[in-house]
């Protein structure tokens, strides 16, 4: 991995209750989840990566241990430690059920991403460039491309794309307290994220919903987009409620 792609890679840890290396533990895993690093990428120096999270060297290098005892993580002497060569689905299917998704928290964040991502998608359609459009609308196209070609991997596709596209349209509003408040839920949007893509065909169905969106909003049809994207999160929700009750 380049120099310039580690830096975004990781955000410091803060104080929690939790201890710090499972801390670590976890944004480690959510970097694969979210699609940011992925099976052959080596992970940044145990130095950077300390500076990255804010943590001692002892934290990651403990971190680094468990994951490897996990088989997520091979350290290999003299060159670092990588991701471990397997199928990312795999990976994904076992973060969906270890990541710590509260339930509370995440009905509670489908509350607000009801009441703020319909509106999102409602100012974007009408004041959104057309360039920015486009390239949501591209996001939707590539996508749906590569997972005809897929054969594995899906599931990291899917993880990455959606995040990108909640983020990217947060992005195009052209509101900064707006694009403020998503970075900011990134961490409980990973944990939902989790949760949902772990339901059979759950990810596929976002990728057509997305398309509902794009095609309003190329329409510039704000309500069109505001309504597709209320339908999506009310949808993704009430899959995970079900999956929560069968568990």
């Amino acid at each position: 991995m380049s120099d310039s792609s580690t830096e975004k890679l990781f955000q410091p840890i803060y104080r929690n209750p939790k201890s710090v290396y499972h801390r670590v533990v976890d944004e480690i895993k959510k970097s694969i989840f979210e699609g940011r690093m992925k099976p052959g990428d080596r992970l940044p120096a145990e130095r950077e990566l300390a500076e990255m999270l804010g943590v001692s060297r002892t934290s990651v290098r403990e971190a680094l241990k468990m994951l490897a005892a996990e088989g997520l993580v091979s350290i290999r002497h003299g060159q670092g430690a990588f991701i471990s060569e397997q199928d990312p689905d795999e990976y994904l299917k076992r973060f969906a059920s270890h990541l710590p998704v509260n339930r509370d928290t995440v009905l509670h964040l489908f509350e607000v991403r009801k009441v703020l991502e319909p509106q999102a998608a409602r100012w974007v359609a009408e004041r959104a460039s057309q360039a920015d459009i486009q390239e949501l609308a591209s996001m939707v196209t590539t996508t749906r491309e590569q997972l005809g070609r897929l054969r594995s991997g899906r599931l990291s596709l899917l993880a990455g794309h959606d995040s990108n596209f909640h983020y990217r349209l947060a992005q195009a509003t052209g509101n900064t307290v707006l694009v403020r408040l998503m970075h900011s839920m990134l961490d409980l949007l990973a944990d939902s994220r989790s949760r949902s893509l772990a339901i059979p065909g759950r990810g596929e169905r976002s990728v057509d919903e997305h398309y509902e969106i794009v095609k309003a909003l190329i329409n510039r049809d704000g309500e069109g987009a505001a309504a597709a994207m209320l339908r999506h999160l009310e949808d993704v929700e009430e899959q995970v409620v079900a999956a929560w009750r069968q568990g």
